[in-house]
C-alpha cells in the first residue's frame, strides 16, 4: 500500500475505520451479554447463601449489570446510534 496514491489511502483508512468500530461494537455487545449472565448467576447464587455473603453477591451482580451497561452504551457509540 506504500505506492497508493493519498486519495487510496484515505479510502483505505476509512474502510479500516468503520472495520474497527463495527468490530468493538461486536465485542463490547459480547461482554456486555456476559456481565449480564454474570450478574444473574451471582444473584441465583445469593439466594442460597447466608444474609452476609447474599448482600455481597448481589453487590457483585450489581457492579456487573453497571459494567454491562457500560460496554452496551461502547457499542452503541462505536456503531454511531
Amino acid at each position: 500500500m506504500s505506492d497508493s496514491n493519498p486519495k487510496e489511502r484515505g479510502e483505505q483508512l476509512k474502510q479500516d475505520a468503520a472495520r474497527l468500530r463495527r468490530q468493538i461494537a461486536e465485542v463490547a455487545g459480547h461482554v456486555a451479554a456476559t456481565e449480564e449472565q454474570v450478574a444473574s448467576t451471582l444473584e441465583a447464587v445469593a439466594e442460597h447463601r447466608p444474609a452476609t455473603d447474599a448482600e455481597r453477591l448481589r453487590a457483585e451482580a450489581e457492579r456487573a449489570r453497571k459494567y454491562a451497561a457500560k460496554e452496551r452504551y461502547r457499542s452503541a457509540e462505536s456503531q454511531g446510534l
